[in-house]
């Protein structure tokens, strides 16, 4: 077989492997990228009763910059998407995929109202910052396997660590504040790199997928 024979019989495959990047999964990145840095501007600022204002105020002032900065990035790579050539049709059944999303999401949500009413019930109001982390951590995990993005699996244990560190030394501790410092902080800290490493790869990735040749 001659090198231009073999050639042609790789690019096909080569191409299939690159291709395989859909714009609608940009997107679909580029949103976790916002959502992420909303969130993870949220968790900060719940640190408020813990902190004093000259701390957090200037601290809260770092992190809507963080926040802004990519916001700013997910626009621009959702606008990189609109020039991804047109994959081969490998797609999954996107209506059944984005009900999965959606359901997954529904989820996460009634798990929050419910912990939330429960423990405010039944005096345990102090939880409500480590539950709402670990139901956030715990929806991560399908979301990697929906999106097909295995950093959510490490986004999924880093939140679910910072509850279980939140719940083990504000029961032994002796300040009440422990209860919000921590997953605000340990979350914020989490959403943030989640976004940027997101991002960062996201971005690569379109590169790579815009440089290459169609033969």
């Amino acid at each position: 077989m001659t090198d231009s024979t073999a050639l042609s019989v790789r690019s096909p495959d080569r191409r299939r492997r690159v291709r395989g990047v859909r714009p609608e999964e940009i997107r679909g990145r580029s949103a976790g990228v916002t959502v992420g840095a909303v969130a993870g501007l949220v968790w900060a600022a719940s640190t408020e009763p813990a902190l004093s204002t000259a701390v957090w105020a200037p601290m809260l002032a770092v992190g809507a910059t963080i926040s802004m900065v990519l916001i700013v990035g997910a626009a621009r790579l959702r606008r990189t998407a609109i020039g991804l050539p047109v994959p081969v049709p490998d797609s999954p059944d996107r209506p059944a995929w984005r009900l999965r999303v959606a359901f997954v999401i529904a989820a996460e949500c009634v798990a929050i109202i419910a912990a939330v009413n429960i423990l405010g019930a039944t005096g345990h109001s102090h939880w409500m910052p480590a539950t709402v982390c670990a139901v956030v951590g715990l929806h991560f995990a399908p979301l990697g396997r929906l999106f097909q993005v295995p950093l959510y699996y490490g986004t999924a244990v880093a939140l679910c660590s910072v509850a279980a560190t939140t719940a083990i030394v504000g029961e032994v501790g002796t300040s009440a504040s422990t209860w919000t410092s921590i997953p605000g902080f340990g979350a914020g800290l989490t959403l943030w790199a989640t976004s940027a490493t997101l991002l960062v790869g996201s971005t690569a990735l379109v590169h790579q997928a815009s440089a290459r040749p169609d033969d």
